[in-house]
C-alpha cells in the first residue's frame, strides 16, 4: 500500500511542473493509515529515493504505529469515531500505543493531533448527513468539523510546504 504512494510520488515528481520539496500524501481512513506508513521512518521511507514533505491522515487506523514520522505529520479524527479510535491516535502521539510499542522521547518529527468533540468517523462527508451503520460502525457528516479541518489543512499545508514564493 505505501509502496503505491511511493509510486505516484515518483511520477509526480518527473513532472516539469511539479515541484518534488512541495508534494504532501494525504488519505482518508484506511488512505490515513497509508499516508501515515509513508512517512514513517522504517525501510519503505528509507528506501524510497523520492521523499515526501508532509503527510495529513484523517480517522486514519493510528494502532501499531511507533510514531517515528519523518516529516511534519497532521492527524484529523473524530472523538466520538468508533472505528478508527481517537484514543489510538493519542497513544501515537504521545509516543506509546496498545501494542507496547514506545517511541522514545525526542525520536521523529513531531505530529499534530486534532481531535473533533461530537464528530464520528466521515465527519467530511456530506451524503451521510443521515447517519448510517455500516459494517458495525457509525458514520455521519459534522459540519463544524469538516470546516474545521479545512482550514487546519491549509494552516499545516501553508506552514509546511508553503509560502515558498507561491501567490494565493
Amino acid at each position: 500500500m505505501g509502496l503505491d504512494a511511493y509510486r505516484a510520488l515518483d511520477f509526480l515528481v518527473r513532472e516539469p511542473f511539479v515541484d518534488p520539496s512541495l508534494v504532501a500524501v494525504l488519505g482518508f481512513a484506511q488512505g490515513g493509515r497509508v499516508a501515515l506508513m509513508s512517512v514513517e521512518h522504517g525501510l519503505l521511507e528509507q528506501s524510497s529515493r523520492n521523499k515526501f514533505r508532509a503527510a495529513v491522515a484523517f480517522y486514519p487506523p493510528c494502532l501499531g504505529f511507533k510514531g517515528n514520522m519523518t516529516v511534519p505529520t497532521l492527524i484529523l479524527i473524530g472523538e466520538l469515531d468508533d472505528r478508527n479510535l481517537a484514543q489510538e491516535c493519542r497513544n501515537m502521539v504521545e509516543g506509546r500505543d496498545d501494542y507496547g510499542i514506545s517511541r522514545h522521547k525526542g525520536d521523529g518529527v513531531p505530529i499534530k493531533l486534532i481531535v473533533y468533540p461530537g464528530a464520528y468517523h466521515s465527519f467530511d462527508a456530506p451524503k451521510l448527513q443521515i447517519p448510517i451503520q455500516f459494517h458495525g460502525h457509525h458514520l455521519e457528516f459534522n459540519q463544524a468539523a469538516t470546516d474545521q479541518s479545512i482550514e487546519a489543512v491549509r494552516e499545516f499545508l501553508d506552514a509546511t510546504i508553503g509560502g515558498k514564493g507561491q501567490t494565493k
